[in-house]
């Protein structure tokens, strides 16, 4: 995964309008509410992924420059769906700088908060049940070979072939197409770093709390795992704390995404 001639950098993000009534969506958007989830963290991923590839300064690309082109895909769409219209984001951004905006329809946040970060809130125990019905459980399969880390890990690009790969490993569609079942991923060393399209994190530690992987694992440095960090929510995992020798069959695990908040899942060891 050292040479990839062509590749653009991605992130994904959704408009909601009640995430203007979001106070942590907020303070990320510099004070200013937002129907854009983490809009100003996904432009500063970007800028970091473009330097992670030693790309030039993209001189043209700013953050009011990728909020106008979010306004103007969702003024697009106006006519054809409802005002309350969730939509997903899918940014590119080229080595020239070129960008380009699309909008899918997404399901809506889950009531009634309507605050996707709100199952980071929530940590496993025996009197305890996810606040969330079985069909809304994801299903993390354990994958069952190591997705060496690179640069094509450490940030989200158009080269996805090995997130495919564990993907196909468990017979699980390649995104958009949509699925209950995801891949845990580990590295070469056998550390613990993310699924397919999701950052994640356990619960360890005495008294309990969420770890995610490290950093430094090569697992890619999301938007919604940025703030899940800031606010204390997650707290990162040290050397050796998250491997796929200490998975257990069953136990719960919350993922995050720019896209879809948080949500929990079970782990799965074998077929």
């Amino acid at each position: 995964m050292s040479s990839h001639p062509i590749f653009d950098l991605i992130s994904t993000t959704r408009y909601e309008p009640h995430l203007r009534d979001c106070s942590w969506n907020t303070a990320a958007n510099g004070g200013s509410p937002s129907p854009y989830m983490l809009l100003r963290y996904q432009y500063e991923r970007l800028l970091d992924a473009s330097k992670v590839h030693r790309w030039p300064v993209p001189q043209e690309f700013s953050l009011s420059r990728l909020e106008d082109e979010c306004n103007t895909e969702i003024a697009n769409h106006g006519s054809f769906y409802l005002p309350q219209q969730s939509f997903r984001i899918r940014i590119l951004l080229s080595r020239t700088g070129a960008l380009s905006v699309t909008t899918s329809p997404t399901s809506p946040l889950p009531l009634p908060s309507h605050d996707p970060a709100a199952l980071s809130l929530w940590l496993p125990s025996a009197a305890s049940d996810p606040p969330v019905s079985a069909s809304e459980l994801l299903e993390i399969h354990l994958d069952i070979l190591p997705t060496p880390s690179s640069n094509f890990t450490r940030t989200k690009t158009t080269c996805r072939d090995h997130y495919n790969s564990a993907r196909g490993r468990f017979n699980i569609p390649p995104p958009p197409t949509s699925s209950i079942d995801d891949v845990l991923l580990f590295n070469e060393s056998g550390d613990l770093t993310e699924t397919s399209i999701r950052n994640v994190a356990f619960a360890r530690r005495s008294p309990p709390c969420w770890v995610t992987p490290h950093g430094s694992t090569g697992c890619l440095p999301g938007v919604m795992r940025r703030l899940l960090l800031e606010q204390g929510r997650i707290v990162e995992a040290a050397e050796g704390e998250l491997t796929r020798d200490d998975v257990v069959d069953g136990e719960y695990v919350l993922t995050f995404n720019g896209v879809e908040g948080c949500r929990i899942g079970r782990v799965k060891i074998g077929a």
